[in-house]
């Protein structure tokens, strides 16, 4: 249990809030959400659980109940960088299990290069991480000249050398991947053998698992790994174990007793044959047993750790739905109950809509029977009906990539009401608002798709592709475009899609208005700026709810909006009817999402107030009452009207009456003769010593009291410790100058200056002035590699709009028929400009795979090699095709190779490239190329027959000619576009004067490969020339 008097623990402390207000509350959420704000800062929590766990103390389970926003794999990482430190431990590496994406991120938060920055006077490093200085510092002693980290070569070694240190420290598996490889040895060794193979593989070992309630026993998906994970604690000695969740109780309060049994068990506390039951602590309304109270909140103290999430002071302000007209709380239950007033949703804020129509009669004769296997059948009407209560496919008929009505159109507003009750409630508080809407459902055909299909025939046009609705009844002008995130959307195209929507050019919804998602999204994709949250239907938990609403509400993502703006409404949709009988949807938030959440609550309540960090954490989980009650002005997106609510009514539901009590722990005893473990001191080191800087640059010369009174934050014997460790490591600092400087004292005084430097020079300016001037001798400079460019950066960069073209004016002398010409002239011209605009606004989305090849083959031979060399050129178009198999050469023409005249071995593997690229193109006979020439598009001449375009055969026409020119005239070329475009993006005309041409979307046509073949201009230099090369032998 953690000991609260040991000095490390003791002295860790929160920031004192200042009195609450608005000026207050505006300054530290903007200051906090500030991207530029100062270096890396541990936060407690995270330097509380690096101490409290490390080797030094006898903890060896943690539960980490951190909530969103609360930097749970930073705090993983201090207490792994605790293990690793140790040579004891090194020999195993620190395992942690999670999904892939979970994974990505855990490795960025160890180190991240681009996170390590030069100052102006290139003279310093500074690494802004989670792990401070640590692989800085060991990469430096690679390349200690901090003006090579700015030569994108070195950055590139640098980086690929930091994720192999990386490697050799932390080993990462999935959760899959991690059970079967336990349960496999169970199954295929003797059983001594797998328990040495245990021994062997996790004895003395750190293991971390992220999001824990993955592992819970009551998935069917997960079984086999919790029983791995149960199986490895019963045997592995000495294994530390850290589980992270921001929910250990996904779906019922019962899940909490799953940790129990496995911190028991690893700690030994607890024989593998005994297993505790649900029964034995928890009631069934999920109270614990007064008999068990004290036992559970012992072992909440023994092993958890709980931070609650969503800082007011980072997160948006989170307001519940307005009230809209419509029908009263049904007074008879689904199941034909009455529904007593102990009974009614407390915590919840439904938004309700009155079904009639078609969707009434099928609702109003809906079973009345809770059948667990019938849920989806139950739940799919309170979303939508289909005339005639067909399916899907008996009234929409696939066309290609979209869908054409078999019947009358009746997604139109006239007939929506009887569809769906809940889309006509959407649509209307969408067109009520503004900025971004997001909308969600479980179910695709019947949710989120049909309810994208009613967007369009409401005025709304897809931001990416061709509308779903082939014929749509809707004609008018668009009113905002929307996204469906489905599993049917290319990856490519969904984080094209993604880009766009968290732009800053979408604060408003100016590029995507309305974003309709799947479940696909549940997890690990976020968004900024919306303003609305619309569930269509619930899960059956809280849980899982809570995750999808986080995916809008994430921290700082409305800071770009104005401080009154800064919300988020979140509507949770049910129906009602008007024969006073309970819908399936609001049945389910009452007697499954909400008595569920009820129960959690109990066991969570109990979990915040007996955590082993709880008096620490006190002010950073309870906020004090003057900024609960603080009354904060906001601005809804439905209207211009202000709302005034408190800071504590703007949070996700507690489903409980009042926040958790006093702390109830048992008190820490002092402990004899305790040593403060000498880790303790190293881990605020870098913390310490960029507070020096600041102190030196404000001041040159400090007095030994002063500077212990502006740390008093610290203990005296850590700053003198650390005071010494700057002195004889030779820590660089920089001074008021700008100069890199070491900590010097002389008797009770320090200050910072160049070695040996002297008063004059610590306190004084450097001279401005150079040595007199030497003749200058040539000297011939290294070329340095290019840095590696930004293609993403330089695809959104790309002004796709031409705002040179203008509608030309109409003379005045111009009279009758020729005025009249000339007006329609101008209203084409007007509506070509509309067109390619509305294009061009698409052109990003639509064409997202094939932009960065477009971008790249733009590049200069410099910039295209670093590019190639980087880490980041794995997923550009044909890439690939420019490295010979088996080397490291990069063939950048015909005799042009990266690096230069390769000989013996390289040579060989240069001709057998060759004459592959030879065979391929020979293969490619038949079909039509397409390349670059000079920076312009160019295509072998082709020729129309019966609809069906073909290349034209013939040694003179093998080598592409330039678009636009020759036979490949504009006409042509446009007739081309439109037959290989077969996603039916719709080709404008594009006028003449246009700074995009024909010719560059016939390019990003081309390099789709339909129909067409692409080849890089650099296989097309090697081609035209290995050609050239065989005529002259042909001709001798």
């Amino acid at each position: 249990m953690a000991n609260l008097t040991h000095p490390e623990l003791a002295e860790i402390r929160n920031e004192t809030l200042p009195s609450a207000s608005l000026d207050a509350l505006k300054e530290l959420r903007t200051r906090l959400c500030d991207a530029s704000s100062s270096d890396y800062q541990l936060q407690s929590h995270q330097k509380f659980l690096r101490r409290v766990m490390s080797p030094d103390n006898p903890t060896r389970s943690l539960l980490m109940v951190h909530g969103t926003g609360t930097g749970k794999s930073c705090s993983a990482i201090q207490i792994a960088e605790e293990y690793i430190l140790r040579p004891e431990f090194q020999e195993k590496k620190v395992l942690v299990v999670a999904g892939p994406a979970v994974q990505s991120n855990f490795k960025t938060e160890i180190f991240d290069i681009n996170r390590v920055s030069l100052d102006k006077t290139e003279t310093l490093l500074s690494s802004k991480q989670c792990t401070g200085r640590r692989y800085l510092d060991m990469l430096m002693r690679i390349e200690a000249e901090p003006k090579q980290w700015k030569v994108p070569d070195t950055r590139i070694r640098l980086g690929t050398l930091a994720d192999r240190i990386i490697n050799e420290f932390y080993e990462f598996a999935g959760y899959s991947s991690f059970g079967a490889m336990i349960n496999k040895k169970f199954l295929d060794l003797k059983p001594a053998d797998a328990e040495k193979w245990v021994h062997d593989t996790f004895d003395n070992r750190l293991l971390i698992v992220d999001e824990a309630h993955n592992l819970r026993e009551g998935s069917s998906e997960m079984k086999t790994v919790s029983t791995a994970l149960e199986t490895l604690v019963k045997t592995a000695d000495g294994l530390v174990l850290v589980l992270l969740t921001a929910t250990p109780m996904y779906d019922t309060h019962e899940e909490i007793v799953f940790y129990m049994n496995l911190f028991l068990w690893n700690d030994r506390r607890q024989p593998p044959t005994k297993k505790i039951l649900p029964s034995e602590f928890l009631l069934p309304d999920g109270s614990v047993k007064a008999s068990k109270e004290q036992e559970f909140r012992d072992w909440a103290q023994m092993y958890v750790s709980y931070v609650k999430g969503e800082n007011p002071f980072t997160f948006p302000f989170r307001l519940p739905a307005p009230e809209l007209e419509g029908l009263p709380e049904p007074l008879t239950g689904f199941t034909g109950l009455e529904i007593g007033a102990a009974s009614r949703t407390k915590y919840l804020t439904l938004t309700a809509s009155t079904v009639t129509g078609g969707q009434q009669k099928l609702i109003d004769t809906a079973s009345g029977k809770d059948d667990e296997d019938a849920r989806m059948a139950l739940m799919i009407p309170t979303i939508s009906v289909l005339p005639g209560n067909k399916e899907f496919g008996d009234v929409f008929r696939a066309a290609g990539t979209q869908w054409q009505y078999t019947t009358e159109p009746f997604l139109t507003p006239e007939k929506l009401p009887g569809i769906s009750a809940k889309f006509v409630t959407v649509i209307k508080q969408i067109e009520a608002s503004k900025g971004v809407v997001m909308v969600y459902s479980n179910y695709v055909e019947r949710g989120s798709r049909l309810f994208a299909m009613a967007l369009e025939e409401h005025g709304y046009t897809p931001a990416s592709g061709p509308p779903l609705l082939e014929n749509p009844a809707y004609k008018g002008k668009s009113k905002g475009e929307y996204m469906l995130l489905s599993s049917e959307v290319s990856t490519p195209q969904t984080n094209a899609l993604l880009q766009l929507a968290r732009s800053e050019r979408n604060v408003n919804g100016e590029k995507v208005r309305v974003i309709v998602t799947t479940p696909r999204i549940s997890e690990g994709v976020n968004f900024r700026y919306v303003r609305q949250v619309h569930l269509l239907d619930p899960w059956w938990n809280m849980s899982r709810i809570e995750q999808v609403i986080g995916r809008a509400l994430r921290t700082c993502s409305h800071q770009a909006l104005p401080f009154e703006e800064q919300n988020c409404s979140v509507y949770l949709h049910v129906l009602r009817s008007d024969k006073e009988h309970e819908c399936f949807d609001e049945y389910t938030y009452r007697t499954k999402v909400e008595e569920k959440g009820v129960k959690i609550a109990k066991v969570r309540r109990i979990l915040e107030e007996s955590a082993m960090d709880c008096p620490i954490q006190t002010s950073l989980n309870t906020l004090p009452t003057d900024w609960k009650e603080l009354e904060v002005p906001q601005r809804r997106s439905e209207g211009v009207a202000e709302v005034h609510l408190k800071l504590k009514d703007m949070v996700g539901p507690v489903f409980s009456n009042g926040e958790a009590g006093q702390c109830r722990v048992k008190p820490s005893e002092p402990e004899e003769g305790y040593v403060r473990p000498l880790s303790t001191y190293f881990d605020v080191r870098d913390e310490v010593f960029i507070k020096l800087g600041k102190m030196f640059i404000d001041k040159p010369i400090w007095d030994r009291e002063e500077l212990f009174s502006a740390l008093k934050a610290y203990q005296r014997d850590v700053v003198v410790f650390l005071l010494q460790n700057a002195i004889r490591t030779g820590f660089k600092f920089k001074d008021s100058f700008g100069r890199p400087s070491f900590l010097q004292s002389r008797g009770d005084l320090y200050t910072l200056g160049p070695e040996n430097g002297t008063i004059v020079e610590r306190t004084t300016r450097p001279s401005a002035h150079g040595d007199a001037p030497i003749e200058a001798v040539a000297v011939e400079e290294r070329k340095e590699a290019a840095e590696v460019v930004d293609l993403a950066k330089k695809v959104q960069e790309l002004d796709l709009k031409e705002a040179s073209l203008k509608e030309a004016p109409i003379a005045e002398a111009l009279e009758g028929k020729e005025r009249i010409k000339a007006r329609t002239l101008q209203q084409k011209v007007r509506e070509q400009i509309q067109a390619v605009d509305q294009f061009a606004e698409r052109l990003k989305v639509d064409f997202a795979a094939v932009l960065p090849g477009y971008v790249f083959d733009r590049l200069t031979r410099e910039e295209k090699i670093s590019y190639l060399r980087s880490p980041v050129s794995k997923d550009l178009p044909f890439g690939d095709r420019l490295r010979v198999p088996g080397t490291e050469i990069l063939v950048m023409g015909k005799g042009d190779y990266d690096p230069p005249d390769p000989v013996g071995d390289d040579r060989t593997a240069v001709q057998e490239w060759e004459k592959a690229l030879n065979d391929r193109y020979a293969a490619d006979n038949d079909k039509m190329i397409g390349t670059l020439k000079d920076g312009k598009f160019s295509i072998g001449k082709f020729e129309e027959k019966d609809g069906v375009f073909k290349r034209i055969h013939g040694v003179k026409r093998d080598v592409p000619i330039v678009c636009g020119t020759g036979s490949n005239g504009t006409k042509e070329v446009a007739k081309l576009a439109a037959y290989v475009d077969i996603r039916k993006r719709g080709i404008p005309e594009i006028p003449k004067k246009c700074a995009w041409t024909q010719c560059d979307i016939m390019e990003l046509l081309a390099r789709e490969q339909n129909s067409i073949v692409w080849y890089t201009p650099e296989e097309m230099d090697v081609l035209t020339k290995l050609k050239t090369k065989t005529k002259g032998k042909n001709n001798e």
